[in-house]
């Protein structure tokens, strides 16, 4: 059904807005929708958003959100898919470079610290969703938050490596194991999300590691080099996602 670029962008945000609540999928696509009708309808006559809801942007999200229960289900599968994602991605370097010995520092912090992240995407989420940002401030916004899981796991890691506590670890087979079942995660995930991001980030990453620890130059510079392979590879992927969740929009909206 055809409706305004002003009213697409209410639906696509409103969408976003429940989804970072908590809300069912189903029940976003069926609200969504019924208001599509109304919108489309409206718009015949000349109404805007704001006529149809009676309200701000903001303020019709809320209601709306507060009216449809919170899904405990589908926010627990997605912590478990966020944990599981975090986990694979980080043994998998450890699998590549040969060190899988962990202490429960590891084995604890690191999953507390990927759900403090999507808790804070989530509220970043229905923050952007409320408003009316430009593009260019809203990348700007995600690639800041970027930085908060590269702070909170060096912490995790200084903290490891400072009271050098080991509980378990691995050999060779038990690395190569764990690299092909972490590999078969992040396959999965990015299949599960339509995204390419838990694909392409471990290529732009630890490729690049790979080589760089077994070239020629010195100490020094490798750990420097290696110091900016992360955030660099992070941010080639987020943005190959954030292009292809965009043009995935285009294609729907056109």
């Amino acid at each position: 059904m055809n409706v305004s670029k002003e009213s697409r962008d209410f639906l696509d945000r409103l969408s976003v807005y429940l989804f970072a609540s908590g809300k069912k999928e189903k029940e976003i696509r069926e609200i969504t929708g019924e208001l599509e009708d109304h919108l489309h309808e409206a718009e015949k006559k000349g109404k805007s958003v704001e006529d149809i809801t009676g309200l701000t942007a903001k303020q019709y999200m809320d209601q709306i959100a507060k009216e449809m229960p919170f899904d405990k289900m589908g926010v627990f599968k997605y912590a478990l898919v966020l944990i599981f994602g975090a986990i694979a991605f980080y043994v998998m370097g450890d699998a590549i470079n040969g060190t899988m010995d962990y202490s429960w520092i590891i084995l604890i912090g690191l999953p507390v610290m990927v759900l403090l992240y999507g808790g804070m995407i989530a509220k970043l989420f229905k923050y952007t969703a409320g408003k009316v940002f430009s593009k260019k401030k809203e990348f700007t916004l995600y690639i800041m938050m970027g930085v908060v899981p590269l702070v909170g796991m060096g912490a995790v890691v200084f903290l490891d490596q400072f009271l050098e506590v080991r509980n378990i670890s691995f050999g060779t087979t038990g690395r190569m194991v764990a690299f092909v079942l972490c590999s078969l995660i992040l396959i999965g995930i990015s299949v599960w999300s339509k995204t390419l991001i838990m694909i392409i980030l471990p290529i732009v990453v630890y490729v690049p590691q790979y080589f760089i620890e077994r070239s020629s130059w010195s100490e020094e510079t490798q750990l420097m080099m290696i110091a900016m392979v992360f955030p660099i590879g992070f941010m080639i992927s987020l943005g190959i996602s954030i292009l292809q969740m965009w043009r995935k929009e285009r294609r729907q909206v056109a």
